[in-house]
């Protein structure tokens, strides 16, 4: 798992402001973002999370273009029950791809 999720996992209220599977995604995205833009290389955590999105829309059936957060909110009553699905669906992920 990426190192900054599992603290996320313990305290999303600490590194989100609340409980909300939009707020990951966006604070992910500017993680990756900023490190591109100082030039470092993705470690291998990382170059993992990037399968995510494709077996989201494996698992789901949708191949809408929508992003991994919006598939599992869209299957989710509210934000902070997507947040706690996203920790499960992507411990699933990673399981698969070691047993793979």
């Amino acid at each position: 798992m990426l190192p900054i999720l599992s603290g996320i996992k313990k305290r999303p209220g600490m590194y989100l402001g609340s409980s909300s599977i939009t707020r990951l995604d966006m604070l992910l995205r500017g993680y990756s973002l900023a490190r591109r833009e100082v030039g470092v290389p993705p470690t291998k955590p990382e170059r993992e999370f990037e399968g995510f999105q494709s077996w989201i829309e494996e698992k789901y059936g949708i191949n809408s273009g929508q992003s991994w957060s919006k598939i599992i909110l869209f299957y989710s009553v509210d934000e902070y029950e997507a947040l706690q699905k996203f920790f499960e669906l992507f411990e699933e992920y990673l399981n698969k791809n070691k047993s793979s």
